[in-house]
């Protein structure tokens, strides 16, 4: 795959040296050769004198690695078998200096563009917009980003379930794996899955997290227009998820379809999609200050990027 912004358009050491050789060269020649008449000498301008200094400093800008953005290899979850052109990995830029001042902007925090915009910026393969990632995927780079940056240590509080209390915990963010792919798509990207009361057979899709977004931001809007107690949000997600129902594609049947689907139905329709979706596997082992282990899923606040110093 082909990487971009690794470094600064810069001549490369070769053609530096190169340079170097033939100043070298050109000392070393005759006065004959140089000057075989004076109109030739008049008409060719004189070779710079090499400057040893100028020479020290290009090459100690080419070879510093303190003056270069590094990056690191991304795997991720989807492992290849979710796009059409079998992307299975991607370059990921450590975070700098100046994508904390990004992260702390008001109007950033408030619009919640932030990671958005910071994918944007740090993704580094060619032709990969994380608008286009699945969201398991850009959870993945998401806590390659955390980690390479404030280290793998996070604070949580959970629930101790024998008696309902809360504690405070830290976790190792090394530790959590991705899920296991158990069934992989068609060649067009779509699963199957038989409904239990209505028994048809659905064909669907995962949404991008562009797409997501998307519908999250419609019910939103959709919920402020008419003040209604909550969103559609997980209905409209569905609809989209659906490419086709007993074979009949058309979206205002399935539309209404969904309406009317028994819960039983919906639910089956869920659970497939969060069964066949890659991702980061959150099931985290929690253990006590009494060494009793548990294990539960664990979440993250909006403290993820802002880990207390």
């Amino acid at each position: 795959m082909s990487i971009e912004g690794q470094k600064p358009q810069k001549e490369s050491i070769s053609e530096v040296l190169k340079k170097y050789k033939e100043m070298r060269n050109d000392d070393t020649l005759s006065n004959e050769s140089k000057f075989s008449s004076n109109v030739i000498s008049d008409s060719i301008p004189k070779p710079k004198a090499f400057n040893q200094e100028e020479f020290e400093r290009t090459m100690s800008r080419e070879t510093d690695p303190d003056l270069m953005t590094s990056y690191e290899i991304v795997k991720l979850p989807s492992r290849g078998l979710f796009y059409p052109n079998g992307l299975s990995e991607v370059a990921v830029e450590y975070m700098t200096s100046k994508d904390e001042d990004m992260l702390t902007t008001p109007s950033l925090i408030e619009s919640g563009a932030i990671l958005d915009i910071l994918l944007k910026r740090k993704i580094k393969t060619a032709d990969v917009n994380p608008e286009n990632l699945l969201v398991g995927d850009r959870n993945a780079i998401i806590l390659f980003l955390r980690s390479s940056s404030y280290g793998s240590d996070y604070t949580v509080q959970v629930t101790d379930p024998r008696n309902g209390n809360p504690f405070k915990t830290v976790v190792n963010l090394t530790k959590l794996n991705y899920k296991e792919i158990k069934e992989a798509p068609d060649s067009n990207g779509h699963f199957i899955v038989e409904l239990p009361m209505r028994k048809k057979v659905v064909l669907f899709k995962l949404l991008t997290s562009g797409e997501e977004n998307i519908l999250f931001k419609k019910a939103q809007a959709i919920q402020e227009a008419y003040g209604e107690e909550f969103n559609q949000y997980s209905t409209m997600k569905l609809k989209a998820s659906i490419v086709s129902i007993g074979g009949n594609t058309d979206r205002n049947y399935i539309d209404k379809f969904v309406d009317a689907m028994p819960a039983l139905d919906a639910y089956t329709i869920r659970k497939k999609i969060l069964d066949v979706s890659p991702d980061v596997d959150m099931m985290y082992e929690f253990e006590t200050k009494d060494h009793y282990t548990f294990k539960a899923n664990l979440t993250v606040g909006v403290d993820f990027f802002f880990p207390n110093t």
